[in-house]
């Protein structure tokens, strides 16, 4: 037995690093071997995530109802199947359902609270079926920088797995999201972003933020939720959530639409536009305060920072920013009783942060024990609990005692805790390669290239205080659309 369980645990590493290395080659071939890479990303995903989830309580139903399973997966093959030949006869379907159906979560599985992106799934699976039995469309440029940046953390990741402790955590950050995120960048590449493909996806983005909204604006009425509905029991405050599993991330997209909403704002003329964009704002503003997401705050301000860097004056733009830091500094200093802010008490700071304190205290000691090669891709959460809990033999996947929180909010802390400085190289080179990438559009005259990079900033500093950078699809998303509009 122990040694078919150590049989299949290498299997399954194994399995990572070669589905990593099929997205690694469809970020960065073209032709008749990036087909051949969708195919291969296409069924080994799929098989490597029930693999590592089938004995899991999240496909507890399922087990139990193989009939049911089965039914599922041919339902599921039928609508990939469908969308392959919808985008063959009309590709500008692809980029229009793709970006509806970025925020989108469902829970079907058992004991799963954070959702899954089932219908961009769906989306990602067509695109990439039609990919490889019609094509790729229009010809396009040789990949760059951004393409093998992308590349090199998505491997790095998958081969720092083969040491990890929670192996089951980072096949689901690989199957979940990375393999199936890089599919979606390329096929979103390769599309023509001309200014209508571009209004009809702000039309979508700007629908979508309204109705979550008004969700939230019901919400916020009854005082009750209707998904995390354990966030109700918040003594402090209550936060608004709308269709999302998390405040932060309803604050995010809100954020993220609120910065896409300026940017075309601060280039319109039309008195009938300048109406219309001023009063989404207002109407996400209240959405954004509702959720209470001070992260998703700050990402708006480093997003409006930067379109303000390009459209106006430099002068003018250092007093703004100069203007919100003393305006932050000085509510701080006035409310520093009721905002908890002692950071030189760990208790006091947890306070005042939600427990990101001893995170980040824990993921720096964690990087300093093993600062080369780290912990293992996805260990973050099992480390930290057998440093800080009496539990000290925790096994990797086992819950951590009520109420205590072991999930990293801070992307940098978390990479260098579990991929040491090899994983903070490949994930500053990533960085710089996108806003290289994105800064290279027509930023003094397109709104949409300021726009997209403003919106990947905004991202990347909320990921700075809430995490889940290529976890999230739209950070995908706005480099792909970046990266297709600096090669126009």
């Amino acid at each position: 037995m122990i040694l078919a369980l150590t049989a299949g645990h290498a299997l399954s590493r194994a399995g990572l690093v070669a589905d990593a290395l099929a997205a690694a080659a469809a970020l960065c071939v073209t032709g008749r071997a990036r087909r051949f890479a969708f195919a291969a990303a296409l069924v080994l995903t799929p098989v490597l995530l029930a693999g590592a989830l089938w004995k899991s309580s999240q496909l507890l139903h399922l087990r139990h109802h193989p009939a049911l399973a089965a039914a599922g997966i041919v339902a599921a093959l039928v609508l990939v199947a469908a969308l392959a030949a919808a985008y063959r006869s009309r590709p500008a379907l692809l980029p229009l359902t793709a970006v509806a159906a970025l925020p989108f979560r469902f829970t079907l599985l058992s004991g799963e609270t954070g959702g899954v992106l089932l219908i961009l799934y769906a989306v990602i699976g067509g695109g990439a079926l039609a990919l490889v039995a019609f094509g790729g469309g229009r010809e396009e440029a040789r990949p760059g920088l951004l393409e093998r940046a992308l590349a090199a953390f998505v491997v790095l990741y998958a081969v720092q797995a083969l040491y990890t402790p929670a192996l089951a955590k980072a096949a689901e950050e690989v199957c979940f999201f990375y393999v199936p995120f890089a599919l979606l960048f390329v096929l979103l590449r390769g599309v023509r972003w001309d200014r209508a493909l571009l209004t009809r996806c702000a039309w979508v983005v700007g629908s979508l933020a309204i109705l979550f909204v008004a969700v939230g604006g019901v919400e916020y009425a009854s005082r009750r939720l209707l998904f995390q509905t354990a966030l109700n029991a918040n003594q402090r405050y209550f936060r608004v959530n709308s269709l999302f599993y998390d405040p932060n991330i309803y604050g995010r997209f809100l954020a993220l639409s609120m910065v896409l909403a300026a940017a075309a704002l601060m280039w319109e003329t039309r008195r009938r536009a300048v109406v219309l964009a001023t009063a989404l704002l207002a109407v996400l503003w209240l959405g954004l305060l509702s959720s209470v997401s001070e992260s998703s705050m700050l990402a708006l301000l480093a997003g409006l920072a930067v379109i303000a860097a390009v459209r106006l004056p430099r002068r003018v733009t250092v007093a703004a920013a100069l203007a919100v830091v003393a305006a932050v500094a000085i509510v701080a200093v006035a409310d520093a009783g009721r905002l908890h802010l002692n950071l030189s008490d760990t208790s006091a700071a947890n306070a005042a942060t939600r427990g990101r304190a001893s995170l980040v205290k824990e993921g720096a000691d964690l990087f300093a024990a093993r600062p080369l090669e780290g912990y293992g891709s996805g260990s973050f959460s099992c480390e930290y609990l057998r440093r800080t809990t009496s539990e000290r033999t925790l096994a990797c996947g086992s819950p951590g005692p009520t109420g205590v929180t072991s999930e990293s909010h801070t992307t940098p802390i978390t990479i260098a805790a579990e991929q040491g400085v090899l994983g903070l190289i490949a994930y500053i080179g990533l960085l710089l390669a996108g806003v290289l990438v994105l800064a290279r559009g027509r930023l003094r005259s397109s709104p949409a290239c300021v726009a997209i990079l403003a919106a990947f900033v905004a991202l990347v500093v909320h990921t700075w205080a809430y995490a889940d950078f290529l976890e999230d699809p739209i950070a995908w998303t706005l480099l792909a659309v970046g990266c297709g509009l600096a090669r126009e």
